[in-house]
This record gives structure tokens, sequence and C-alpha cells, in this order.
């Protein structure tokens, strides 16, 4: 589904030399969508703006989580009051979220052992090349313990939301099956057309002499089609519409697809006909039906890789939401900046 949470970033153009070199877990999600900042990007008053269970959020914290999540706007200065407010909160859920993840797991006792944090940060420091990586850390007042500290956080976080939300939503190969079975009506292709068109276009408030002149061109064209000339040239030399630089190639559509005036003719033409000039609101037009395909229905080979993306993201919403729920149903979840939704802090803010 994406990546998402590497271990940190630095404040500088070295450190995001290093950063490029962290390690991204397999998944993308809402609240586990950007890294952590080692160092503030930002002077800031370094006040609480929110407590979990007692621990407090920071200001510092919030600008840099900004920083991951609009990254273009870094200074914000650009962003109406009413964005930033809703940049503020979502920023302030990502933070309140990963601090709940992370006091649970510690309740649980399922912290990643420092020792595996230890050996990520040697596998970093050798990737980016031993004294270089050393250098970039002191040059960002980092220490090797405050680093080690945060991949060994992101590296629990990340341990979390595989167990409660990533490896729960896959669907087996027997359960997409059985999906399929179940629901035949979703998997049924309507009658489609490859088609393609020509048009002499005219405005809504065309004169008659302009109207007469579209009619003069389609006439024209028309006239050739019947004399055996290819509509594709035609359509690219002659056509109004978009599609001419294709030949007026639509490609296949089906029933639905296209505006009513034009799937009444579309779908009346056999392969390789060709429409007689027909007006519509858009101008004089001419249709010509390459192919055609009746109403079928799809193997389970032919949807089993899109209907399986789609219930792994229809369960990984509903668990994500689930999840997150759970978490904030006993927390303390306290909101002291008037620039944050206080749904940040409630259940239903989590359904983002």
């Amino acid at each position: 589904m994406g990546a998402a949470w590497p271990h940190g970033r630095m404040g500088n153009a070295q450190g995001c030399r290093i950063f490029a070199l962290l390690a991204f877990s397999p998944f993308l999600h809402p609240v586990f969508s950007s890294c952590q900042q080692i160092v503030p990007q930002h002077k800031v008053t370094d006040v609480v703006v929110a407590r979990v269970n007692g621990v407090p959020v920071l200001e510092s914290s919030l600008q840099d989580e900004i920083e991951n999540l609009y990254p273009v706007n870094s200074a914000h200065g650009g962003l109406r009051p009413e964005k930033l407010q809703e940049v503020r909160s979502q920023a302030a859920e990502e933070l309140i979220v990963r601090e709940l993840a992370y006091q649970q797991a510690v309740k649980d006792h399922t912290v990643v052992p420092l020792a595996t944090a230890q050996a990520e940060f040697n596998r970093l420091r050798a990737a980016y090349g031993g004294e270089k990586f050393d250098r970039s850390l002191r040059a960002s007042g980092v220490t090797r313990k405050d680093y080690t500290s945060r991949i060994q956080r992101s590296l629990t976080l990340e341990k979390i939301y595989k167990a409660q939300v990533v490896q729960p939503a896959q669907v087996s190969p027997e359960a997409l099956h059985k999906y399929y079975d179940q629901n035949p009506k979703k998997f049924v292709r309507p009658e489609q057309v490859h088609v393609r068109i020509f048009l002499a276009e005219f405005g809504e408030k065309a004169t008659p002499e302009e109207v007469g002149k579209a009619k003069s061109k389609v006439d024209n064209v028309y006239s050739q089609l019947q004399a055996g000339k290819d509509f594709g040239a035609l359509a690219t030399q002659y056509s109004d519409d978009a599609y001419r630089v294709k030949g007026g190639d639509l490609g296949w559509v089906h029933r639905g697809r296209l505006d009513p005036e034009f799937e009444k003719v579309a779908f009346s033409l056999k392969p390789g006909e060709t429409s007689k000039p027909f007006r519509t609101t858009y101008g004089f037009s001419i249709l010509k039906v390459e192919a055609r395909e009746p109403v079928r229905q799809m193997s389970f080979a032919e949807v089993s890789p899109m209907l399986q993306q789609e219930l792994v993201q229809k369960n990984t919403l509903e668990l994500r939401h689930a999840w997150i729920a759970g978490l904030k149903k006993n927390a303390k979840i306290e909101i002291l900046d008037k620039g944050i939704n206080p749904a940040a802090a409630s259940i239903m803010g989590a359904a983002g």
C-alpha cells in the first residue's frame, strides 16, 4: 500500500541524505504516514499543546509533524486560518495516536528490543559510510542514543500497526473466491463498444451562419467516408473534438459512460458501421463503431487482483478505525491549543 515511517529526519541537508537511506515500512496509513523529526525545523516556543495520559505533546513536535505532512507549506504562511487549523489538527491526531500506541506497547511489554534498534542503527550507519553518518548526526545535534531511541520507537509502532491492522486486513484466496461467488452481479461487465467520433463543433450561442458552416463541414466529411476514406485520418484532419489527436478513437465505452445523445447512436451501430451525421448540443457528429462486446460475466481470474486490493483497503479502513477507537476509549487526552480541533482527541476524530 505504499511507504510509511522512516526512523527520523535531520534538520539540514546532511541529515536529509541520511534520511534517504532510512528503512520504510511496507504500508501507508494516515496516522503512520510520515517520519518524525529528530531536530525541530522551526524556531518555536516549546509549549505543551496537548497531553496524552499525562505525557506532553510539544509545539515543536507539532511543527515537525506539519512539516512532514505538508512539506511544501513548511512556512505555513500561505495557509488560510481554517486550513491551518485543519493541518494542525491532523498533525495533532498523528502524534496523539502514536503516543497512545506506544504507551500500549509499553504496557503490553511489546516494545521492540533495544538490541534490534541498535542493529538497525548499525545497518544505517554502515550504509551511509560510518564516519559520514556520525558527522551528520553531530551536525544535527543528535546523539547516537537519541537516534537509536527514535528507531526503537518507530520499529515498535510499525510492529503494532502490522499486527493490529495490516496482517488482519489481508484476504485469503478462499475468502476472495467466496466473495466472488456470493456477489456475481458485481462482476458483470456491461455491453460495450469501441467507438470513434468526428465532431463539427458550434457553440450554444452559435449564429445560423456558424451552424451552417459546421453542417457543411460534417456533410463534406461524411461524403468522403462514403467514398471510402479512412475515418481516423479524416477525424485527425478535420474534427473539432479533443480526440482528433487519436483519430477520434474513444476506446471501449460501456452503457452509461457516454452522453445519452451519443450513446443512443453508438449502441445502434454494428461493428464496422458508421452513423449518418447527427446534431447534438455540441455540434454535428459522426460515430463509427469498430467493435462491440455483449454483456459478460467476468471470470474470477480477471477480477481477483483488483478485488483483493479493494477488500484489503476496506478491511484496513475498518480495522484502523476500530483500533484507534480502542486506543482512545479509556485514554485521557487534553487539547490545550485553541488551534487544534478538539475532535483530534475524540474517538470520532479517528475516522478520517
